[in-house]
């Protein structure tokens, strides 16, 4: 499948980037399950790096049961659980949640125009007060589309509106 099908704007976690998380103290990470286009089922997660427990406590409380876990990143055991799953060989995939930059944003809704098109009318149920503005960006940890026209404000899942 083509890399432009398959348009992941994220950073990809690394090594060197949880060194760097550490280096600016932020010890504390949560991992969530992360679904998006070419991303194996059940195989993505994004993560979202704190500088205090409490902060991740707060984000962890927003989520679904089950749905992530929080990890001490100074912590040894920790790390190596992390590092261990980073390896490519695992299956698995890590993100850091950014949002994305302005150009990455116009990329993904240019890309994926139709089909976010095609979800406003067909699930949302919104009428157009003057045409739809969409605002994509990281929300807890989960990468959101926020729609409005006029006074209507909805957030969706991206995914939810692109699979």
């Amino acid at each position: 499948m083509s890399r432009l099908l398959t348009y992941n704007p994220f950073e990809v976690m690394t090594p060197a980037f949880i060194e760097m998380l550490l280096q600016h103290t932020h010890d504390y990470a949560v991992l969530q399950k992360f679904q998006y286009p070419g991303v194996a089922a059940n195989k993505g997660f994004m993560t979202t790096a704190y500088t205090t427990k409490e902060q991740a406590l707060v984000h962890l409380a927003e989520l679904h049961p089950g749905e992530g876990k929080i990890l001490h990143l100074a912590d040894k055991a920790d790390r190596e659980k992390l590092l261990a799953l980073l390896d490519p060989s695992s299956g698995y995939q890590f993100f850091y949640s950014t949002t994305p930059d302005v150009a990455a944003c116009k990329k993904l809704t240019q890309l994926y125009k139709q089909k976010v098109s095609n979800y406003i009318k067909s699930q949302l149920h919104m009428k157009s007060d003057g045409g739809y503005e969409v605002i994509l960006k990281v929300i807890t940890g989960r990468f959101m589309a926020v729609i409005t026209s006029g006074q209507q404000r909805k957030e969706v899942l991206f995914y939810e509106m692109i699979r």
